[in-house]
């Protein structure tokens, strides 16, 4: 199946997606998804190749970038377009991708030379990333706080348990010894004779 790519902006209409295939005897290798909205049956999915990757950079470099997300330092751009697409969104990303930007701490970083390559906007991206991660410090900040007062009160509540344990453990000790220090065994009582006085104890009278 051909799609036509003569037409002007005919790329733009398709839903392209490269991924890592998981399976043998691809497993590993890049493929590449094309689909005509509103068409099921017209859907290309198949290993990537060199033209492929020419033809949607964009959607390539995007695919790139989530590859080599581990191996960042900082925030990833994909993170930030997934959490608030409404202030970065896909073709945003995409030509941050392409100018080789890979975190949002690059862009909020960026000095006004690389912020001119990006074009018309580049400054409001540049203030939105910068807000982004005072945002993100300040969710981080707020929830070790909250983590560390947790905390504290659960060492409260074993201080307390444990000093209860304490005052507890010397009340039991006086009532145990009070139990053994008080008991005296008793002495058999005598048996009383009432057929001879004379007679020993236990002689039985004839």
């Amino acid at each position: 199946m051909a799609l036509d790519s003569d037409v002007s902006n005919a790329d733009a209409q398709l839903h392209v997606e490269f991924y890592e295939y998981d399976k043998e005897p691809f497993k590993g290798r890049p493929f590449v998804r094309i689909i005509v909205p509103g068409d099921k049956t017209n859907v290309i999915d198949q290993p990537a190749r060199d033209d492929h990757k020419r033809r949607f950079q964009r959607q390539w470099l995007y695919f790139l970038s989530k590859s080599t997300d581990n191996q960042l330092i900082g925030t990833p751009l994909s993170t930030w377009h997934t959490e608030r697409p409404e202030e970065l969104t896909e073709g945003q990303l995409s030509e941050l991708i392409i100018l080789k930007f890979q975190t949002v701490e690059q862009v909020a970083t960026a000095s006004d030379s690389q912020i001119m390559r990006m074009g018309m906007g580049a400054a409001g991206i540049r203030q939105r990333a910068q807000t982004y991660l005072s945002s993100k410090n300040a969710q981080t900040s707020g929830a070790e706080l909250q983590q560390a007062k947790a905390e504290i009160e659960t060492l409260k509540a074993m201080v307390a348990q444990i000093a209860q344990l304490q005052a507890s453990q010397p009340l039991v000790a006086t009532k145990l010894k009070g139990k053994r220090g008080g008991y005296r065994p008793r002495k058999p009582k005598a048996i009383e004779n009432v057929n001879n006085d004379n007679a020993p104890i236990g002689a039985t009278g004839l």
